[in-house]
């Protein structure tokens, strides 16, 4: 590229020494008119011829001058030609071209998935999934079943980063909700108090914030879960993840039947009533209220308390 620039130039100043020389010769002469000339117009006439003749000689340049001029012309010409050669010597082909071009997008590419994945930790993993994967999901069991089984453990695992743990985590609730399922041998209660730990540790808050974003509507009811998220509303002193709790206990409580769960509706609507009660602590009493609603939700959740 730079050579073809290198060219270009060389070619533009060829072009400009030329119309230099067109100038400079073929420029008509200019009369000499004025008060200096005060004579009859037939003497007035001569002297103008004289004066014109003398211009002449002053403004044309000399034999030496054209052919300096023009051996400039020559060698600029001779460096375009040797330029020209050699930029087209070795032509890049319009598949190295194209190679080149398609490298520098797969750069950049890399580079936003990476940004992607730093600034949304839980749902990076979207940038690298096939373009077949939901299919596959659907319609490979096998394929399905083995790969929630390493999310879940990648999941589990204490060892490994907590992005890659929580990625995990929000691809498994995705493969969930591409298969139409409520519940999985792998989404377990397990699974979801390993995030709620880390929503719960010594993390940065962005962290903390995305793990208990990921399991606060978690299809799995259970009795634990539920108590960690009322102690998160009661203790934790980010007012988002109090109030992402208090309504992941209010899923535990819509979610929650006597058949599959003897006790825990009950269970559930009294640790509700107790936030909502609460008297000492004027925001989680004010939660309670929004996260209610209406008096005959109220009304239903101290039946449930009562039973």
């Amino acid at each position: 590229m730079s050579q073809i620039k290198t060219t270009l130039s060389l070619t533009f100043s060829v072009c400009a020494l030329g119309i230099a020389i067109y100038n400079q010769v073929a420029r008509p002469p200019t009369l000499a008119t004025g008060p200096d000339y005060p004579e009859s117009p037939t003497s007035q006439s001569t002297q103008n011829g004289s004066h014109v003749v003398s211009l002449q000689g002053e403004n044309v340049p000399g034999q030496a001058d054209i052919k300096q001029l023009t051996e400039q012309i020559h060698y600029l010409q001779e460096r375009v030609l040797e330029l020209e050669n050699r930029a087209f010597a070795n032509p890049m082909s319009p598949a190295s071209l194209e190679e080149s071009v398609l490298a520098i997008l797969e750069e950049k590419e890399q580079q936003e998935r990476a940004a992607h994945r730093e600034s949304n930790p839980v749902y990076g993993f979207y940038e690298d999934l096939p373009d077949d994967y939901e299919m596959r999901l659907k319609t490979d069991p096998e394929y399905a079943d083995k790969l929630s089984r390493q999310l879940q453990q990648t999941v589990l695992n204490e060892s490994l980063p907590v992005i890659d743990r929580l990625s995990a985590m929000g691809q498994l609730q995705m493969n969930m909700y591409v298969l139409n399922r409520t519940q999985m041998d792998t989404m377990s209660y397990d699974t979801v108090d390993a995030v709620i730990k880390i929503s719960r540790g010594q993390y940065e808050d962005k962290l903390r914030v995305q793990a208990l974003d990921v399991v606060a509507q978690t299809p799995v009811v259970d009795a634990r879960i539920a108590r960690s998220l009322l102690d998160i509303v009661e203790k934790e002193s980010n007012d988002y993840m109090r109030a992402t709790a208090a309504e992941g206990l209010m899923s535990q409580y819509y979610q929650a039947n006597d058949e599959q769960y003897p006790g825990l509706k009950r269970q559930l609507a009294n640790d509700i009533l107790k936030l909502y009660n609460n008297d000492v602590d004027n925001q989680v009493y004010n939660l309670m209220q929004r996260m209610i609603g209406d008096e005959e939700l109220l009304e239903q959740i101290r039946k449930d308390a009562n039973k």
